[in-house]
């Protein structure tokens, strides 16, 4: 029995509480609507106060008890055969009849406990809550929330806005004067900075800002207009004032213009609109070199310190490092996202993080190469800016390597079965990126390690006449260097795109030995000379003249770095370099080259009846004529120089093509004024100002003009005939008075 009285308790506070946040519900959205009227928080928070006093008194929920309950039960659960308001009486108060009937309810409340509905309008009230939330927060965002009784900035003198009347007999008009002018920059929600209000039309605002215009006359006026260049945007019109809403991409320069009852029109003058970046956050790495080793038995740790800057903050950074372990085809790489040893806050303008990289920590072992570079991406939304640093790499030595050397007439060859040119790496390396598309990331990416271990194998075949140490075959004696000169040992491997000529190097230490030996009999030698090869010496070590050799010492580093794309899986990086190195073999390959006159030309026949006859008729001349334009620059900013001219001298009214010859000379003009403001913003006030009116003074032409011909670029001195006359004794006399022409 207590049990069912307890569900009935149970179920009236359910019931208060679903009738409360019943009147919250509407109060909220009373109060919302409110201040989308009004724009007032003090008046809104009267609203919801006056509303919920008003639902409260109006339901009175504590006025409603268990026989409330026990009634909307019976109504609701006709299982309780209207017998549910006994649970309220006394057992000892029932006759037995009623005893029976109490238990029999109390049990059949406690199975149909689940059942129990309230009647409610919780899902009206909510939904009307969130409609008006969604255009509380649209109002937010669009500007249009801002409240209209805000107290105006202060306006200066200098930052009034000037008005220039467009048409002619205004004498016994008052113009309308303009009484506010307010300029607000809302800002990106991400750089968290408040809102700007401001009455200085000359604007700076971050890219992706609102910008909002709010313009009041002392008098009604016809429209209001901004003017961006050629394009004009009208004004909405709201209470008293105008105002206009744009999120500015780029700079540019905009005015005022607007038209009084009468049709009168008046333009102001013009002001900057600055748009500039966020800029991408900058790491500075410290205590770090571009390329470590380590020994495989030493310590294998790697130290250093990041400095991290950005404007408006820095959302993540981590070190992206990649593991490359093998060589060859069978050469493998892993990579791996690592994060700072000391924590990194979030959206922090500025931090100094410091790692310490343990490579046995990356289970790397001896031959292995470790790349990595820091990463840092700024909170910028919806496209952050991300920002990377320049790869560094660490090698762990490996000091113990097997290789073949060739002794005799024996040897291995250990070469790969076919090596690319470079010219057919450019070409295999363009196709797999245009084909980046199609292919599955692990086949586009074991591509490119394919084309990085063909770069390898051609690094080492020019590494060869270089004399260097590499994992292909080594010479140990003089004859391994002329069995070189004389028989490549790629040559059935190879493509020969590069090495049609190859037999033509000629190295130029040849020509010189050759006449150094005519004259070894008069000098002393060394014994030894002619017998030993020095392999310890690379410099020595090397088929080539000095000049081709630094040459193909570039050409090799070029290699390195396009072997270096390829292997981390970035071959449109990698181009560049393979483009360089491909120049540079082939200028190590004409400056090498033999030029031979051809010989056996057999020149045409000649008529011996027409020889030594001096007959010409059938000799034809070949003459070419051809005009040749040179483009002018600043076309209509010399047109308008020459109507200004024509307009100041005639003094006749601008007309209609007038105009739009001011209005394109402006154009042109702008493109300098955004560059040097200073120097030419009166001069595009002036010609703004033309370009929409019907007539001006001779003082305002006359300073257009010359703004406009100092704005042009000065053209370049062409050569004609001077007619100045010049004698010896002038020269004379002007040398005796020491007068530099």
């Amino acid at each position: 029995m207590m049990e069912a009285r307890q569900i009935l308790k149970n179920t009236l506070w359910k019931w208060r509480l679903y009738r409360l946040t019943e009147i919250v519900f509407l109060a909220l959205s009373s109060a919302i609507i409110a201040f989308l009227l009004s724009i007032s928080f003090g008046i809104a928070v009267l609203v919801f106060v006056v509303v919920s006093s008003i639902g409260v008194v109006y339901h009175k929920p504590w006025t409603h008890g268990l026989a409330d309950i026990c009634s909307d039960l019976d109504v609701s659960l006709g299982v309780l055969e209207n017998s549910s308001s006994l649970l309220l009486t006394p057992e000892e108060e029932l006759t037995l009849l009623a005893q029976i009937q109490q238990s029999k309810i109390a049990k059949t409340l406690k199975s149909h406990e689940k059942a129990i509905r309230i009647k409610n309008r919780l899902g009206l009230g909510a939904l009307m809550t969130f409609c008006c939330l969604g255009l509380l927060v649209v109002g937010y965002y669009t500007g249009v929330l801002q409240n209209t009784k805000i107290e105006n900035p202060q306006i200066t003198e200098k930052e009034a806005i000037m008005v220039t009347a467009l048409d002619t007999g205004l004498a016994a008009v008052v113009p309308p004067k303009i009484n506010k002018q307010t300029i607000t920059i809302q800002y990106p929600a991400y750089t968290k900075k408040k809102r700007l209000v401001t009455s200085d039309m000359n604007i700076k605002a971050l890219e992706g800002s609102t910008v909002k215009w709010t313009i009041g006359y002392d008098q009604k006026v016809k429209e209001s207009l901004l003017q961006f260049g050629t394009d004009e945007v009208a004004m909405q019109k709201r209470n008293d004032s105008y105002f206009s809403l744009t999120s500015p991409e780029s700079s540019s320069f905009y005015n005022l213009k607007f038209s009084d009852t009468l049709g009168n029109r008046y333009i102001s003058d013009l002001y900057a609109l600055e748009v500039y970046k966020d800029e991408a956050p900058s790491i500075t790495i410290a205590g770090l070199q571009q390329f470590t080793s380590f020994n495989f038995d030493g310590p294998q740790l790697l130290e250093f310190t990041a400095n991290l800057k950005d404007d408006f903050g820095i959302a993540d950074v981590a070190i992206i490092a990649t593991v490359s372990k093998g060589a060859g085809e069978s050469v493998k790489f892993r990579e791996e996202r690592l994060s700072f040893d000391a924590f990194f806050e979030k959206a922090s303008k500025s931090s100094v993080l410091r790692k310490k990289l343990d490579l046995r920590a990356l289970k790397m072992e001896p031959g292995d190469e470790l790349y990595f570079y820091v990463e840092a991406t700024d909170v910028k939304t919806p496209k952050p800016n991300i920002t990377r640093t320049e790869t560094f790499f660490s090698v762990i030595k490996d000091t113990v390597k097997d290789g073949f050397a060739v002794e005799g007439t024996m040897g291995a060859d250990l070469m790969p079965d076919y090596f690319r040119s470079q010219r057919q790496l450019i070409i295999d390396t363009e196709k797999l990126i245009a084909n980046e598309a199609t292919l599955v990331k692990k086949v586009y990416n074991f591509k490119s390690n394919e084309l990085g271990f063909d770069q390898k194998a051609l690094r080492i075949k020019y590494g060869a006449f270089m004399g260097d140490e590499t994992e292909g075959p080594v010479t140990s004696t003089a004859s391994s260097i002329e069995t070189m000169d004389s028989e490549d040992p790629l040559a059935s491997y190879s493509h020969k795109h590069d090495s049609d000529n190859e037999h033509n190097l000629v190295a130029e230490e040849e020509h010189d030995q050759g006449h150094d030996h005519e004259e070894s009999d008069a000098q002393e030698e060394d014994p030894l000379e002619a017998y030993v090869h020095d392999h310890e010496d690379p410099e020595a070590s090397t088929l080539f003249a000095q000049s081709l050799k630094s040459k193909l010492k570039q050409a090799m580093a070029e290699m390195w770095d396009a072997e270096l794309y390829l292997r981390l899986f970035e071959p449109e990086k990698s181009l560049p370099y393979q483009y360089k190195a491909l120049k540079l073999i082939q200028e190590i390959k004409n400056s090498a080259r033999i030029y031979v006159h051809r010989i056996g030309f057999d020149p045409p026949p000649i008529k011996e009846n027409k020889r030594l006859s001096g007959e010409t008729d059938e000799i034809k001349s070949f003459s070419k004529k051809e005009d040749l334009e040179k483009e002018v620059p600043y076309v209509f900013m010399n047109k308008a120089i020459e109507r200004l001219e024509i307009l100041r001298t005639k003094k006749i009214l601008i007309q209609g093509t007038d105009r739009e010859i001011f209005k394109k000379a402006g154009e042109e003009l702008g493109a300098l004024a955004i560059k040097e403001p200073s120097k030419h913003l009166k001069t595009l006030q002036g010609l703004k100002v033309l370009s929409e009116a019907r007539a001006s003074n001779e003082k305002d032409l006359r300073l257009v003009q010359k703004g406009l011909s100092q704005a042009l670029p000065k053209r370049s001195a062409e050569p004609n005939k001077g007619n100045g006359y010049t004698s010896r004794l002038n020269e004379l006399m002007l040398d005796a008075l020491e007068i530099n022409e």
